[in-house]
């Protein structure tokens, strides 16, 4: 492996962490928020969140020239966790999209919970690549 690859990847990895550790993990303080139904009763509701995040494969391809983008992505989470997810807005490639959805796939949640039930929700995240 050539240092210029590792680098490479090493800051591919650090940028989706980055941007995993500001949606998914920065959030779980501030998630758990209080509505009021009605008049007498109160909700309590807390966020989907990424349990299990693998981060993509970056082909030679693009270690070969200096790459930087990013694509907005949606993720529908049913109330067992599972998901659906699509890109909402491209990097500009469709091979960086592909590559996004690919590994987003493969991405696990804990469901949201309303008054301790997990129910479906809708989450969108940022995903940077940046090759260099």
């Amino acid at each position: 492996m050539s240092a210029r690859y590792a680098k490479g990847a090493f800051l591919t990895f650090v940028g989706c962490l980055l941007v995993l550790a500001v949606i998914s993990w920065a959030r779980p303080a501030l998630a758990e928020k209080v509505y009021k139904i009605g008049t007498s009763e109160v909700a309590k509701y807390a966020d989907a969140l990424a349990i299990e995040c693998p981060q993509p494969e970056i082909p030679a391809s693009l270690h070969e020239e200096c790459y930087k983008s990013c694509c907005l992505a949606r993720f529908s989470i049913s109330h067992e966790g599972k998901h659906e997810v699509s890109i909402i807005s491209s990097s500009g490639s469709d091979e960086v999209d592909e590559i996004a959805l690919a590994t987003l796939r493969r991405w696990k949640f804990k469901p949201a919970m309303l008054n301790g039930k997990p129910v479906q929700s809708v989450r969108k995240i940022k995903v940077e690549f940046e090759v260099e």
